[in-house]
């Protein structure tokens, strides 16, 4: 019977190293990471690119769109938020740094992406 206490602990021991590597960033961060940046990254099984202006627009772009989407983006409240036209949605976004990506997370939703600097639209 010593052998589900010693299970619990293990168990618990690794959901807390897989969660431990995720880090939420902060407005601050949030900023810093994607102002005048591009981030390349995958939306519902397709690849995708975005530009952050540092004047405040942003371009979005899914593989085999021929152009891109041109919209307003902000930070608030440790979360980024975008208006392409439809009114604004924010999002969390997290850094996996063991595998050195980071997410757009919101409820039901984990969108992956990594950093390049400057403006480097292509896939």
């Amino acid at each position: 019977m010593k052998v589900l206490p010693i299970i619990s602990i293990i168990f618990s021991v690794s959901v807390f190293t897989v969660t431990a590597a995720e880090v939420e960033l902060k407005t601050a961060e949030i900023k810093q990471l994607v102002n005048g940046n591009t981030l390349v990254g995958v939306h519902h099984k397709k690849k995708t690119v975005q530009y952050f202006s540092k004047s405040g627009l942003t371009l979005w772009q899914a593989e085999g769109d021929e152009l891109p989407s041109e919209g307003q983006w902000k930070v608030e409240a440790n979360k980024y938020c975008s208006d392409f036209g439809s009114g604004w949605n924010c999002y969390k976004i997290v850094n996996d740094e063991e595998q050195e990506i980071y997410y757009f997370m919101a409820d039901n939703f984990r969108a992956p992406f990594i950093v390049q600097p400057g403006y480097n639209f292509k896939f």
